[in-house]
């Protein structure tokens, strides 16, 4: 199997996508952001978190750019069923943005660079298109530093063989702690770093999780790609849906997902 998007864009991946507000995945961002701002969301998959700043920053323009064709259909009709008319969307690299130099206010992200293990040719892009003393927010997942218990749990594996996928197809799963640093030696100015963890509060919402990951190992292709690599077994593959649907009811488990956010400006 050649290189792979590991999360994808099948059901479960886009399902969980749709789940992130702007509210809770763009907190910090949104502290230092102001109405009016026209702003740039890159990888915006289904739009959700994009239609949440753009109600937020009203009555500024926000634009949402992903690459993937599906997505921005998906976006396009979000912003329209909630009438959400100050945000657009456009089929778009993060590598070569179809924007003026200096056209944005403000540039957020989630999730994004972490597809990349070389964030240069990324940053200089963005840069090129925010205007001198803009701002910049993104918030990225640090695989390395996530909490599992107990600690041969079936999560714990899956999340392992999926920070394994990523850094195989030259991403970076734990960009999160070197973000500010990657920031600023690219000559952007740090305002604000801030971790957390992503976890479920209640035994009704972990299940609920659980259901979701087990979605997306049966659907995504970075299972099977860990096969065809030898890092699992086919039968491991086959069985870990049912050791994830046991561990669900387990008082006991737990998972947290780290997380780091950063807000910076173009100096």
């Amino acid at each position: 199997m050649s290189k792979i998007y590991p999360f994808g864009y099948n059901p479960a991946a886009v399902g969980m996508m749709q789940t992130r507000r702007a509210a809770a995945s763009a907190s910090l961002f949104l502290k230092h952001a102001s109405p009016g701002m026209r702003i740039l969301d890159v990888g915006c998959g289904p739009g959700s978190i994009t239609v949440g700043l753009a109600e937020a920053l009203a009555p500024g323009k926000v634009t949402g750019i992903d690459i993937e064709a599906s997505q921005i259909a998906i976006a396009e009709e979000l912003a329209k069923s909630e009438g959400q008319r100050n945000c657009d969307f456009k089929v778009a690299s993060i590598f070569e943005l179809p924007f003026e130099d200096s056209e944005f206010d403000a540039i957020y992200g989630h999730t994004i660079l972490m597809q990349f293990d070389d964030l240069n040719p990324v940053l200089s892009e963005l840069k090129r298109v925010l205007k001198p003393g803009g701002l910049i927010g993104f918030r990225e997942i640090d695989f390395g530093a996530n909490l599992y218990y107990p600690d041969d749990s079936a999560f714990k594996e899956l999340m392992t063989i999926f920070r394994k996928s990523i850094a195989h197809n030259q991403g970076n799963p734990d960009i999160g702690r070197s973000l500010a640093s990657s920031f600023s030696n690219s000559g952007f100015s740090i305002k604000e770093v801030f971790a957390s963890y992503a976890q479920s509060t209640t035994e009704e919402a972990k299940k609920g999780m659980y259901s979701a990951m087990t979605a997306l190992w049966e659907q995504a292709d970075f299972p099977r790609q860990a096969v065809e690599l030898g890092w699992i077994t086919d039968e491991e593959r086959k069985e870990l849906p049912n050791r994830l649907s046991q561990e669900s009811t387990q008082p006991g488990s737990f998972n947290g997902t780290t997380y780091v956010e950063v807000v910076g400006t173009r100096t």
